[in-house]
């Protein structure tokens, strides 16, 4: 109901569609109007409401219209005799039913809508009433409860859904795990969900997979998995995503088998994940020949938690992100040197586990799970969402995405994506005075402005100091080098940074499903009967921040620096208790 809408006059003959409308009606009239009243009588097809001055005519008689349930307005004597006192009750018609009447269009989308605190400024401001924080809260559940249904409705939906999604989107793989209770209900375990444009477009991606759960807010308890990778332009590019009951070995071994018939196991994919006994059990079984690495921010955090010294986990870091051998010994001496304990602890890891130049494949520039973690981030409105809205959200989210993307890669016109464009500018500007002295014809030596030698060999792509053969990213050492030999900047490039790649990435379109009534839905598709799981949420608000993981503290907020100021003439830069400024 819009409140513009609702402040009009109540009138013999105004018809209502039900009985809850009529009475919010009433309420939202009294609340405009500053006055009160109770509701005296009701039946089962009447009410009547009065004002509570015994010696006020104020009266308003409503019936249902049988034929149709509609509500009617058959008396109305709406002229107060009461005095003003009387009337300072309309602030309690503000209840949570009323709130959320008034401003349901405001929760339209999912994820969408004001906040319990904003509802409280808005009921202030527009209903000048005050109303509790649990109020609005209510309010707010009620609105979304209208809206988008039970949870218990989303669950039944799911399966119609999914099918019209994979007609709207050819190749798209949407697979939904049951299991029978002790009653003989099907019960919902997991869901599989990859769009057909995000299977074509990862294959065109570098085979870097970042995998990562986060736990999802509403009523029924789950965790939402997810794997991606990263395009072109250094952006998230989701594949796949997964709804299971937890995040143990058997919801993470379902879930990688189903990536696996969409990303096969190979040596030169490499997995990238938090350091989680499931996930690696996980990975073990679905993708032996697969490299799999830990995030270091991650393997940092636990050895900030462990051994309480953040230099410690900062010296890790540098050791893990180092590019050359020599680099990396030297890092890692200095870890050991310290603490070596710490150095036991990352040995019995694996150093090929955690280090960059020890891995065996090729993660280039892809070091954390970050890819998941901003993609948890973006999908974070949608977390606290009924299963079906939260699918919508996802599919929503992506279509934007695919749009956004693709017109913007087909208005560059680098032969590089734009991100690459500034990382190569950036390593060029690193090489100001360094001097060329030319070895072969594919082959030069670039000696450092403070005397450090670096050796290019362009045919091969590489250069000794390691960014140029892990990133495949060309370093300034080689942009000089193809300077002086005559070599475009393109040769140099991998395949899967240039502006055609960005684009073909991004060729397919991600559609929205279509309407059931225009399709033959399969019959076991639309008599299916699908139950929530049998884990609850306890009662209670449901937390929204994601819990931090182990050795993760919260960032401390800026604050503005306040320079001292003297007591007695507000000069700034002295004493508190002593001013040298005469007065």
């Amino acid at each position: 109901m819009d409140l513009d809408e609702r402040d009009g006059r109540i009138h013999v003959g105004k018809v209502f569609g039900n009985k809850k409308d009529c009475q919010i009606s009433l309420a939202i009239y009294a609340i405009k109007s500053q006055f009160h009243f109770k509701q005296t009588r009701t039946k089962v097809d009447s009410f009547v409401v009065e004002c509570p001055d015994e010696h006020c005519d104020w009266r308003v008689t409503a019936h249902e219209i049988r034929v149709c349930g509609y509500y009617e307005i058959r008396k109305a004597q709406l002229d107060h005799s009461c005095p003003i006192e009387s009337r300072q009750g309309y602030k309690s018609k503000a209840t949570s039913r009323v709130i959320a009447a008034v401003y349901k269009a405001k929760f339209g989308e999912p994820g969408k809508g004001p906040v319990p605190a904003e509802l409280q400024r808005l009921v202030l401001e527009d209903l000048r009433g005050t109303a509790s924080y649990m109020k609005c809260y209510r309010a707010k559940e009620k609105v979304i409860m209208d809206i988008r249904g039970s949870e218990e409705d989303s669950y039944l939906k799911l399966p119609e859904y999914l099918h019209m999604l994979k007609l709207a989107n050819p190749g798209t793989v949407a697979d939904l795990e049951t299991e029978v209770d002790e009653d003989g209900d099907e019960r919902f375990l997991y869901m599989f969900l990859a769009f057909g444009a995000s299977i074509d477009g990862f294959k065109k991606l570098r085979r870097v997979l970042v995998i990562d759960g986060t736990h999802l807010g509403g009523k029924y308890k789950g965790v939402l998995l997810t794997a991606s990778g990263q395009d072109a332009n250094f952006q998230i590019f989701p594949l796949a995503y997964a709804i299971v009951d937890s995040e143990d070995t058997e919801a993470w071994t379902w879930f990688l088998q189903k990536v696996e018939r969409i990303l096969a196991d190979s040596p030169s994919l490499a997995i990238i994940s938090d350091r989680a006994t499931s996930i690696s059990n996980a990975v073990k079984r679905v993708y032996p020949s697969a490299q799999h690495e830990a995030c270091i921010v991650h393997s940092a955090r636990n050895v900030n938690s462990r051994y309480s010294s953040k230099n410690l986990a900062k010296m890790v870091t540098a050791a893990a992100t180092a590019y050359r051998q020599r680099d990396y010994r030297e890092l890692y001496a200095k870890v050991r040197a310290t603490n070596s304990a710490c150095g036991v602890y990352l040995g019995n890891i694996g150093v090929a586990h955690w280090s960059r130049s020890n891995f065996a494949g090729e993660r280039y520039n892809i070091m954390t799970s970050n890819i998941a973690e901003q993609l948890n981030n973006a999908l974070r409105e949608g977390m606290t969402s009924p299963i079906m809205e939260l699918v919508i959200f996802i599919q929503r989210m992506m279509t934007r995405w695919f749009c956004a993307r693709r017109k913007k890669a087909e208005k560059h016109r680098g032969v590089v994506s734009v991100e690459v464009d500034k990382e190569m500018t950036s390593n060029m500007a690193t090489m100001k005075g360094s001097k060329v002295n030319s070895v072969s014809n594919w082959t030069c030596e670039i000696v450092g402005k403070f005397g450090g030698k670096e050796r290019v060999m362009l045919a091969e792509k590489q250069c000794s100091c390691k960014y140029f053969d892990k990133i495949k990213i060309p370093c300034g050492h080689a942009m000089i080098a193809a300077d002086s030999l005559g070599v475009t900047y393109e040769t140099l490039v991998g395949h899967w940074y240039k502006t055609s790649t960005w684009r073909e990435t991004y060729g397919g379109i991600i559609n929205p499903e279509g309407d059931p009534r225009d399709v033959d839905v399969p019959e076991h598709v639309k008599n299916m009967v699908l139950m929530p799981p049998l884990t609850t949420r306890p009662a209670g608000r449901r937390r929204k921040n994601r819990i931090p993981s182990t050795g993760e503290f919260p960032v401390a907020k800026k604050t503005k620096l306040v320079p001292n100021k003297c007591g007695r003439c507000r000069c700034e830069g002295h004493n508190r208790t002593r001013c040298t400024n005469p007065i």
